[in-house]
Order: structure tokens, then C-alpha cells, then sequence
């Protein structure tokens, strides 16, 4: 049975598609990207957009404590030989963290009405989060170097601490911005969420040693070989899927059949801007308060919590070199109860000064603070750039990201397109962040800036 390992692939295939989180720093204060509303609603576009369904705004983002995340990716998924790598196996850390985003707009589009500013958006987004330890990985590697299964070289197992979360959702938002006098400017957005997704995945404790006989036909039926021992849970809401169970009620499969709305929610972004100041303007936004509440109907769990000395039938549950095989902590089914999720918020808080005769240059600071799916994430940014009322813009950063270090990013807008990207150059993560939209412009504001 491949239930964990179906989770594993399915995670993986999220990070593929994603490839840091996905904040899109560098381009905050550019009031020319229907992006910088996006992530302050306060900030007042310089004109209306009709972004292109899909490309309008794709948003990519990973951390990661794998260096090498190719060979992560192939570990999780195929199980061959994967961690015989000596240099990949010693670079790895007591507990590995991978973090991942993914955002876009299925339909995005905003417009002036008098001195107000309009938009709607119809959005995916998908936040994912997981935390290996190296001792997981460790049995990963044992296990797969042993081929004779009725031999005595099933290693002993000593597993804590594996955690996989992954939440996916559509949201659907009404944006709206007012300028309240010279130096105050206020925005919200207001989010119906529709949940099709989230997995919830944990081992506490597993624990295994072996004691079998060399050759197979020296087993009593009735003699010990071991004990094992494991505290472990499951959860999962998704539309005519999720967890199956067998006539005994231990999960049999992870089916994805059909595919719908597993959970409702509402969520709201905030934003301010102050000017105290010509040319200096400070601001902050919260993105993405909210929640989001998984159905009864669509939500399967199963928990373990068992400690059994091994006989020569339960000893067979550990010949397969499968470490993701959830056989080996006999999860057996709960009863299944709607539940509540917390979306994934983000805080920011900046100040920028704008130079130049028609203020095309822009340096600023900024802070933000990530509730991600496993752990709190913290970034300062320094910004810079060209960003006249025109068809070209660019804009560098330099921030450091807790847990991953040193990045930097660049940005250029060319007509109706921007492309940016971040990369970490120094530190013990590896974190990529990448985001391209396109949108057309739809009316202009009145006004000076």
C-alpha cells in the first residue's frame, strides 16, 4: 500500500509547479503593478487593469533545507537508490524544513470610479509546508539496502517529528481603495474562500527493532522478533476523495476520485498608506486574515497509538523497503468532524521616498512577517528602482530571510508585462521566488501621485 507515498508525490508535484515564499518583495512600492494593490490594497494603482485570465499574476515561491532539491524530489517519489548518495545523506540536518507557495489569478481586473478604486479577483492559491527528520531519511536509506526479505537486516527504526501540511483553495475578492485626504490613503478587500484541499499528516513517534531468524524456515509461529511501536494520524478533506478505509477500518488508500468544494471560509487583506511628508509615504498591510472550515462530509481521519512485540505475521508488515508505506503504523479509522483552518497571513510594514523631477526613483524598506504552515517566517528588504508612469520599470532588493539567509531579487516591468524573480546566494537554505503577470491598462487615475 503506497498511501504515504501517494501524499509524498502529490506534495512534490505542488512544489515542481511552484518551484522563499511567494511575496514578490521587489515589486511593493511600484504603484505601476496592479501587484502592489494586490498586496496593499492601500496602494492606489496608477491606472485600471484587465489582467490576461491565468497570466495575469503568477506567483512561485520555495525554502528549502535541501540544497540539492532535485534529488529530494526523486527521494520522495521513486524510492530507488535515492539517499546512497554519501555527499547528498551527510549534508542533511537533524530536521529538514520545505515551505512552498503558489499563487495566481484566474481573473483579475480594477478600475477608477471618481476618486475611489475598484477591483475583483478570482484567485488560486496553495501553501504547503513539511518537516523531515534526517533519522526518517535514515531508515529511507537502510531499508533500501537490504534484498532478501526473510533476513535479519530489517534496521531498526527510531522516527519523531514527521510533519506534512498542504492546503489548497480558490479565493474570490472585492478590493476597494480611497484616498482620505493629502496624506492618508485606506484599502480592503473582502474574500469568499472555497477549500478543495487539505492534508494534514504527522508522526509523532515510530519506533521498530527486529530480531528475525537469518533463514526464513527457522521461524516459530508463535516466538517474538521484535517490537514496534507508533503514534501517527491522518487527515483529509477533498471532495469524493480523501481516505479509504477496509473492513477492518484501517486506511486501504488515498483516492483522489472527483474533485469539489471540501470547505468554505472568508478572508479579507487590509491595507494603509501615510504620507508625512513630500515624497515619503509609509504604509502596512495584513494579507489573508481569515479561515477557512473543512466539511464533515468531506473529511476522513485515522489516528495510531499502538505498541505490539512483533510475531512472524506482524513481522511481514516490515519486509517492504517502502519507508512511506503507512502499513507499518496501522492507522485505523476516527470519526470525522468539520474543522477550522487558519489561512496562511502575511504582515508588512515599509517606507519609501520617492527622488526625481517627476519622482521615477524609488528607494524604500520594508518588513514582513509570514505565518506559514509550519513555522513563522521574518524579512527585512531593502528596495530600489526606476519606476516612472511609462512603459519600462526596474527595481532591485537585497533582504535577509530568517532560517534561509541572504537574497536578492530583481524586477522589470516592459509595457503591459513584469517578470521578477528571487534567489538566495548565501545561507543554509536554498529559496527561489518567482512571479510574471500581464495586464492591460483600463482608465487612468486623476491626480498627482
Amino acid at each position: 500500500m503506497k498511501l504515504t507515498k501517494h501524499l509524498w508525490i502529490a506534495a512534490a508535484c505542488a512544489i515542481l509547479s511552484a518551484g522563499g515564499f511567494a511575496q514578490s518583495r521587489t515589486g511593493y512600492f511600484n504603484d505601476n503593478l496592479h501587484l502592489s494593490n494586490r498586496q496593499n490594497p492601500a496602494v492606489l494603482p496608477t491606472a485600471g487593469y484587465f489582467s490576461i485570465p491565468v497570466l495575469g499574476m503568477i506567483d512561485l515561491g520555495l525554502s528549502s533545507d535541501f540544497k540539492n532539491f532535485s534529488t529530494l524530489i526523486n527521494a520522495v517519489s521513486t524510492d530507488e537508490g535515492i539517499l546512497e548518495d554519501d555527499a547528498f545523506y551527510n549534508s542533511l540536518k537533524a530536521n529538514n524544513q520545505i515551505d512552498l507557495d503558489l499563487k495566481t489569478d484566474i481573473l483579475s481586473f480594477g478600475w477608477w470610479k471618481g476618486k475611489n478604486f475598484w477591483s475583483i479577483n478570482v484567485g488560486l492559491k496553495v501553501n504547503a509546508g513539511a518537516s523531515l527528520p534526517k533519522s526518517l531519511l535514515q531508515f529511507a536509506r537502510e531499508s533500501a539496502l537490504y534484498s532478501d526479505y526473510g533476513s535479519s537486516d530489517i534496521p531498526d527504526a527510531d522516527i519523531r517529528n514527521v510533519t506534512m501540511r498542504m492546503k489548497g483553495y480558490t479565493d474570490i475578492g472585492v478590493g476597494y481603495s480611497r484616498r482620505i485626504n493629502e496624506k492618508f490613503t485606506i484599502g480592503g478587500r473582502a474574500k469568499v474562500l472555497l477549500g478543495w484541499a487539505n492534508v494534514n499528516l504527522g508522526v509523532d513517534e515510530f519506533a521498530l527493532q527486529v530480531n528475525a531468524p537469518e533463514n526464513p524456515d527457522d521461524f516459530n509461529p508463535d516466538a517474538n522478533y521484535g517490537h514496534t511501536s507508533a503514534r501517527a494520524h491522518v487527515k483529509t478533506s477533498y471532495k469524493g476523495g480523501g481516505l479509504k478505509f477496509d473492513e477492518d477500518g484501517r486506511v486501504s488508500e488515498f483516492a483522489l476520485d472527483g474533485f469539489g468544494v471540501a470547505g468554505y471560509g472568508v478572508g479579507f487583506d487590509l491595507g494603509l498608506t501615510y504620507s508625512p511628508i513630500k515624497h515619503l509615504t509609509l504604509s502596512a498591510a495584513v494579507q489573508d486574515l481569515g479561515f477557512i472550515k473543512w466539511q464533515k462530509g468531506s473529511t476522513s481521519t485515522a489516528t495510531a497509538d499502538h505498541s505490539e512485540n512483533l510475531t512472524y505475521e506482524t513481522y511481514q508488515n516490515y519486509l517492504s523497503d517502502d519507508v512511506f508505506d503507512l502499513d507499518k503504523y496501522e492507522l485505523r479509522e476516527e470519526e470525522s468532524k468539520s474543522y477550522t483552518t487558519g489561512l496562511n497571513t502575511t504582515l508588512m510594514a515599509g517606507g519609501e521616498y520617492r527622488l526625481g523631477a517627476k519622482e521615477q526613483f524609488s528607494v524604500g524598506a520594508l518588513y514582513s512577517l509570514r505565518f506559514a504552515e509550519l513555522r513563522n517566517v521574518s524579512t527585512i528588504s531593502a528596495v530600489a528602482g526606476y519606476v516612472p508612469a511609462s512603459v519600462f520599470n526596474a527595481s532591485i532588493s537585497y533582504s535577509y530571510m530568517q532560517y534561509t539567509g541572504s537574497v536578492v531579487g530583481a524586477l522589470i516591468k516592459l509595457g503591459n508585462t513584469f517578470l521578477g524573480a528571487d534567489y538566495a546566494f548565501a545561507g543554509p537554505q536554498a529559496s527561489y521566488n518567482f512571479y510574471i503577470g500581464t495586464a492591460f491598462t483600463i482608465g487612468k487615475r486623476s491626480g498627482d501621485r
